[in-house]
């Protein structure tokens, strides 16, 4: 059996339950102490500790009375352990306070206040006032104990008792807060309730509203349509009474432009309603008849302002002037009736008309007044005598380019002043301008045919690429052919018909000057024939370089270094260069950058090999001769060494000559 000292090791205890159990062991040690030291009898008028020690009789009344859980509380291991304990502590203080514990006797020990057999049978035991009394055998001590035990179970469950006491509480408590919660719950499903119901009546409201809009906005419909029509009838009266007021400036009215678009649409309107509308036939003629009307009336109106401006043409100043301040009221016209010309054949045709009176009345001032100021152009330039013939006719042809440049360009702003830029009117303006170009061509292309001389011929052509309109070369990458043409058709500034007749003036230039750059080429260049003055120059050179070889004889083979003490005039003779390869590099320096690339190629090709071929057979042989045939004879090698240095001399003249 395990020694009763292992208890507290078998069966723990927790830390919380450690200041019960002292104050529990406390109380026995103090209530043993009484029990063994002073013996009296205890009433049951004493505390609740004596009753239950002394009502023996009692014990089923107070077991019966005991609560359960202490019951559960006094079979568990842990209080028996400590009930253990505290009969240990009980009988050690019994032992401490009463002398007639005594050791054993013939081998058995004394109970003393336990109330055993003790080591005399002779002592008498205690009284029933006494510890032991009547406790004459084991069952009534047990029987004692049971009931100290109990009280004492009962003193140590009193903090188990309290705790249990507020648990009841805090379950009473919880049983209260549990009824309010479903207190709450049953509210709460109540407002839910009549939320669905709220929710649901909302929904019918809402329903019902969106029917009640949609009848609403049908009948709006419904309405404007039938205040559309009214309307759209209703225009009828005060546009027929715009249309035959009296007086010539009806157009010029704020309302005939809308009033001509009311007209228009109530045309479109009636016209979709055929068969829906009555009398809808009758209102449709009416609004035709005040649609030709109103067409009629700009028509005549346009007419009627261009015979006004054509007045002033015939005056002559302040020309252009006049026709802007007229366009300020009549352009909107214009361009109304423009914009009606691409719907209609009736709206088309006016335009047609309006568009011929127009450019009519512009034909009849800008013909003479090109002519008159093209023809005072040339005399002014006539008149200057002590310019050059090429000084004269390049800057006549300089100032005819201004001037039909600046008419184009004035023509093609006024135009756009009272129309818009279409197809249609485009091509009246084109032919327009193309008729005043005319005038300029006659006037050029006479100057160009006549002409012979290869500087005035390149003096024109460079000034008509200067007011020639730029296109991407050959050489270039200009991109697909469609961007060519569609460069070519789009006018810059209404300037096509100038540029136009430019370019046809420009290549007539450019065939002459080729054809004449070739005949001098075969006049002056490859069929030259030395002059007397030629051959003296030439004489003159030779006697140079027969004295340049009597001082340093290594020279003669090379001209590119001369002596310092040259004089003037020998070194102006040494210098020379023979007549057609001089011909050759003025041609080529006449001709620069007035040919196109190919042709000025073939021209300087041909221009170099001319005079080469002339240098070699003509001059080169002249001049070998000509150093024999001297007032100092020299070698025949010599002469042939002469006419090398001739010929590389001027060969070299010509490689460095302009080349395109």
């Amino acid at each position: 059996m395990a020694n009763i000292d292992d208890w507290d090791k078998r069966f723990p205890v927790s830390e919380g339950l450690r200041p019960g159990i002292a104050l529990l062991q406390d109380m026995c040690a103090s209530f043993a102490s009484q029990l063994v030291v002073q013996p009296q009898t205890i009433t049951h008028e004493n505390s609740e500790t004596a009753t239950a020690i002394d009502g023996i009789a009692d014990k089923p009344t107070i077991a019966g009375k005991l609560n359960p859980q202490l019951q559960f509380l006094r079979a568990s291991p842990q209080l028996s352990a400590r009930r253990n304990a505290s009969l240990r502590n009980l009988t050690v203080l019994a032992r401490a306070a009463s002398p007639s514990l005594r050791p054993a006797v013939n081998g058995t020990a004394e109970l003393g206040a336990l109330g055993t057999v003790t080591g005399s049978e002779t002592e008498p035991p205690l009284t029933a006032g006494g510890v032991m009394g009547a406790m004459e055998t084991p069952a009534q001590f047990l029987e004692w104990y049971g009931r100290v035990e109990e009280a004492e179970a009962a003193g140590q469950d009193a903090e188990a008792l309290a705790f249990a006491s507020q648990l009841r509480e805090r379950v009473s408590q919880c049983s209260q807060m549990l009824g309010c919660l479903d207190d709450i719950s049953s509210l709460l499903s109540a407002m839910e309730a009549d939320y669905q119901r709220v929710c649901q009546q909302t929904a019918g409201v809402e329903s019902a509203c969106a029917s009640l809009s949609a009848q609403r906005d049908k009948l709006d419909r419904v309405a404007s349509e039938i205040g559309e029509q009214l309307t759209v009838y209703n225009w009828l009266g005060p546009i027929t009474r715009l249309l035959h007021a009296p007086g010539d400036r009806v157009c010029e009215d704020p309302e005939f432009l809308p009033s001509l678009d009311r007209t228009e649409e109530a045309i479109r309107f009636i016209e979709s309603r055929v068969e829906e509308t009555k009398d809808s036939e009758l209102y449709l003629m009416r609004f035709a008849q005040c649609r030709m009307r109103a067409l009629s009336l700009m028509k005549m109106h346009a007419l009627r302002a261009f015979k006004a401006l054509g007045a002033f043409d015939a005056k002559g100043p302040a020309v252009y002037v006049h026709y802007r301040a007229a366009a300020v009221a009549l352009g909107p016209l214009l361009r109304a009736l423009q914009q009606r010309g691409t719907q209609a054949t009736t709206e088309r045709q006016v335009l047609v008309d309006v568009q011929n009176a127009y450019f009519a009345t512009r034909r009849a001032w800008l013909r003479p007044h090109i002519q008159a100021r093209l023809r005072d152009i040339a005399a002014e330039h006539e008149a200057e005598k002590e310019a050059a013939v090429l000084e004269r006719r390049v800057g006549a042809l300089r100032d005819w380019c201004a001037f039909m440049m600046a008419v184009c360009a004035d023509e093609s702003r006024l135009y756009a002043d009272f129309f818009d830029s279409d197809s249609e009117g485009e091509s009246g303006l084109r032919s327009f301008l193309d008729s005043a170009m005319t005038l300029f061509h006659e006037q050029v292309r006479p100057l160009v045919i006549h002409e012979s001389d290869v500087a005035v011929l390149a003096g024109l052509s460079l000034t008509l690429l200067t007011y020639n309109r730029m296109l991407p070369s050959a050489s270039e990458d200009a991109g697909t052919e469609e961007d060519v043409d569609d460069e070519d058709s789009e006018d810059v500034d209404g300037l096509d018909a100038f540029y136009a007749v430019v370019g046809h003036v420009l290549q007539d230039t450019q065939h002459r000057l080729a054809y004449k750059a070739q005949s001098y080429i075969r006049a002056h260049i490859g069929g030259y024939r030395i002059t007397p003055s030629d051959t003296d120059a030439m004489a003159r050179w030779v006697r140079v370089c027969l004295r340049l070889r009597i001082a340093a004889p290594a020279q003669l083979s090379t001209l590119l270094e001369l002596p310092e003490d040259l004089s003037p005039d020998d070194a102006k003779c040494l210098q020379w260069i023979y007549p057609p390869v001089e011909n050759c590099r003025w041609l080529i320096a006449q001709i620069d950058g007035c040919l196109d690339y190919e042709v000025q190629s073939g021209v300087v090709d041909e221009a170099r090999t001319a005079s080469k071929q002339n240098l070699l057979s003509i001059g080169a042989r002249f001049v070998r001769d000509s150093s024999i045939k001297s007032d100092n004879p020299i070698t025949e090698a010599d002469a042939e060494l002469m006419a090398h240095l001739f010929a590389t001399h001027n060969l070299v003249a010509i490689e460095y000559s302009t080349s395109p």
